[in-house]
This record gives C-alpha cells, sequence and structure tokens, in this order.
C-alpha cells in the first residue's frame, strides 16, 4: 500500500483524520507546535503543518471511493480514479521532524557566533549575535548591537534568523 495525499476542506483535517482511523486506515496528520503573539501575548498554538492535507496509506481500488467521499475530503490528490502516490521517503522525512511531544517544532539552523535578525516580537527588526543556547532549547541568547550600546536579550529561537 502507498501513501496518498487528501485535500481537506479548511480546518477539517482533524475531523478527515479521526473519520478515516475509524475505518482502520493509517492516516499521518503532522502538527506543528510554535508560538504566535495573540491578544499581546506569545501563546503556544497548534496548526496543520500542510494546511487542508493529510496523508493516507490505501490501496486505492479498495477504499478510494470511501476515502473521497468521507466527510471533509475535498479530493484525493492526483487524476480521477487514479491518486498519485505520496513517496515513503516524504513522509519519513517529516516523520523524523516530529519532537517526542508529536509534534513538528521548527527551529532556525544557528550556530554561535552567526550574525542574526530578530523577526518577531517587540525587538523585531534588531540585529546582534547569537550568543548560546538555554537549557530550555527553544530559548537563547542574542547579543544586541545598538547605538552605543550592547544588550544581552534572551529570546525565543524562532523569532530568529540567519543573516
Amino acid at each position: 500500500m502507498n501513501w496518498y495525499a487528501i485535500y481537506t476542506k479548511p480546518k477539517q483535517e482533524d475531523r478527515v483524520e479521526e473519520n478515516l482511523s475509524h475505518a482502520s486506515l493509517e492516516v499521518f496528520n503532522p502538527k506543528l507546535k510554535r508560538k504566535k503573539l495573540i491578544r499581546g501575548r506569545y501563546e503556544c498554538v497548534i496548526q496543520p503543518f500542510f494546511p487542508c492535507y493529510i496523508f493516507v496509506r490505501f490501496e486505492p481500488t479498495h477504499h478510494y471511493h470511501m476515502v473521497k467521499y468521507t466527510r471533509g475530503v475535498r479530493n484525493i490528490v492526483g487524476n480521477p480514479g487514479s491518486p498519485w502516490p505520496v513517496s515513503e521517503e516524504i513522509i519519513d522525512i517529516v516523520k523524523s521532524r516530529i519532537n517526542e511531544d508529536g509534534y513538528i517544532v521548527i527551529r532556525p539552523d544557528i550556530k554561535v557566533g552567526n550574525s542574526v535578525e530578530i523577526i518577531e516580537g517587540p525587538l523585531k527588526g534588531f540585529v546582534g549575535i547569537f550568543d548560546k543556547e538555554m537549557k530550555d532549547r527553544d530559548r537563547v541568547i542574542v547579543l544586541l548591537n545598538t547605538i552605543e550600546y550592547q544588550a544581552t536579550v534572551e529570546i525565543e529561537r524562532e523569532f530568529l534568523k540567519n543573516l
């Protein structure tokens, strides 16, 4: 059996996952966990990694009609009646990025000494030098270079980008 991409209606990924799981099909619905500014405070938000898409392993000759007409499904990616398989390697790559909590966490590949720019939050636009990681690996210390002053700030890793 191969994996296939299922195009869902907006915000229906979980519903489709639940319905297809009840039909004893293997479903992969990767989730992304990130911090987002909501009403002036940063909160952890869980979102689909591929909005409006999930992956299902099934045999098209037996399950195509059932999958296509599951509540919340818009279509199966491919030609009508013959979906396009998704490579097992692609699924494995996405699964390898899942942490122990079951979510994909995007962390920029930043090393000590790199020049970085803060891309989110109250210090957005400031440039500094990546100094070190904290014990909580999501937080880092950056040396900010401002006019006649060098400040050390503790910031979320995901708010940085390499320059």
